[in-house]
């Protein structure tokens, strides 16, 4: 959708000036509804909004107004402002269904995005009490650490710090970590992953954190920590990985036991 016709899409809906409803909300809310009705390619693309002026010549309310609602829908993480381009749609979202245990790999696949990872590092390492505790370990046993930065469609969408017991992937770190670590457990050492155990929390981005996943210090990011078990039940890797606010989404499906 180009700039014009996306304008006059825009020009299409009006404000009620008689409701109680602010006017900046009802502008925020037709450009989420837009932005929600945007195609599946347009989604992926670039897609600039109109300036604030025209925003403000559209919808016949001032500036204060206008930027009002970009504000509103900016910290929703519908829209990003970019100092000298302009005002753009946020790519579409990725997503993690919480209530199905598989790769991240698959994950990104099943939502139609591109999938990918840099290893940041790996190294045997013995790890820290809380760690340990959650994999069921002896005092002095090593685990290999595995940090990784997950790209989706080539950009960063979260950091992935893995535990796994050394004894359960002895050269673990010769492998090609790049690819899925749920493949490699399973068809290298035989190791299937069965059940997890997770928390989610949100917090703020720190420096290191903004640095590699492209934001800024301070933002919104999800945090999930969880520990998972093998086939015969065996703790086998404890993972803590930090998932950009403004990029991915939490997904669940629930039912009813009521009768």
């Amino acid at each position: 959708m180009d700039l014009s016709a996306l304008e006059k899409q825009l020009g299409t809906r009006r404000i009620d000036k008689e409701s109680p409803i602010p006017y900046y909300y009802q502008v925020a809310q037709i450009l989420r509804e837009l932005i929600a009705d945007m195609a599946e390619d347009e989604q992926q693309r670039e897609v600039s909004l109109p300036s604030e002026a025209d925003l403000c010549v559209i919808y016949q309310v001032n500036r204060g107004t206008v930027r009002h609602a970009l504000q509103l829908l900016e910290r929703e993480g519908l829209i990003y402002r970019e100092k000298g381009r302009g005002t753009f749609v946020t790519r579409r979202r990725a997503q993690l269904d919480l209530t199905r245990l598989f790769s991240t790999t698959d994950e990104l696949k099943a939502r139609g995005w591109v999938p990918g990872s840099r290893l940041l590092s790996v190294a045997s390492v013995v790890p820290r009490p809380h760690v340990r505790r959650q994999l069921g370990l002896a005092p002095g046993q090593a685990v290999w650490e595995v940090y990784r930065l997950r790209l989706a469609n080539g950009e960063p969408i979260g950091l992935q710090r893995c535990y796994v017991p050394c004894h359960v992937a002895p050269d673990l770190d010769q492998c090609d970590l790049t690819g899925s670590l749920y493949y490699t457990l399973r068809d290298r050492y035989g190791v299937r992953l069965t059940s997890s155990d997770q928390v989610i929390r949100t917090r703020l981005a720190t420096s290191e954190e903004a640095s590699l996943l492209g934001i800024r210090e301070g933002d919104p990011v999800f945090v999930i920590e969880g520990t998972e078990r093998d086939q015969n039940g065996a703790l086998v890797n404890h993972e803590h990985s930090v998932w950009r606010g403004d990029r991915y989404d939490l997904r669940v499906h629930l039912r009813s036991t009521s009768p």
